[in-house]
């Protein structure tokens, strides 16, 4: 049987050695937090989703463009690029293929009626959930 008193004092050490790890990055650490931890691993290129917008560019906006093509573009003959099926290309680079790409998203399967192209916590859970599902909207 595991002595409580003993184990309290040794989880604080750790949970303060984690802290003094995470500290090191400062700042750096905090700005590059995820907005939330994804759902969908179908793409697999990271879990982090934070807001994204034309111009973003980075390993979550090729995660973004996977899923918008496989929970929409790849499903409706669309030409938003040279991807697969003419979807989006998976570049990291949110342009304007994947701003149209998006905001045809947010029209058709969020049922937005004035889309913003912006991939915030409601956008990142629409495509989750539409990715998961394994069906078009």
């Amino acid at each position: 049987m595991t002595n409580l008193s003993l184990a309290q004092p040794l989880r604080r050490r750790v949970a303060a050695a984690v802290v003094g790890v995470l500290a090191v990055g400062g700042t750096t650490m905090m700005a590059e937090a995820p907005a939330h931890a994804a759902t969908s691993g179908i793409c697999g290129y990271t879990n982090a989703q934070p807001q994204l917008y034309v111009g973003s560019q980075g390993i979550a906006v090729t995660q973004a463009q996977c899923e918008i093509d496989v929970a929409y573009a790849f499903g409706h003959s669309t030409n938003y690029g040279s991807g697969p099926y003419n979807g989006i290309v998976e570049d990291g680079d949110f342009g304007s293929a994947t701003e149209a790409a998006l905001k045809n998203f947010q029209i058709h399967c969020m049922h937005v009626t004035n889309p913003d192209g912006i991939i915030g916590p409601n956008t990142w859970n629409a495509l989750d959930d539409q990715v998961s599902s394994g069906k078009f909207c």
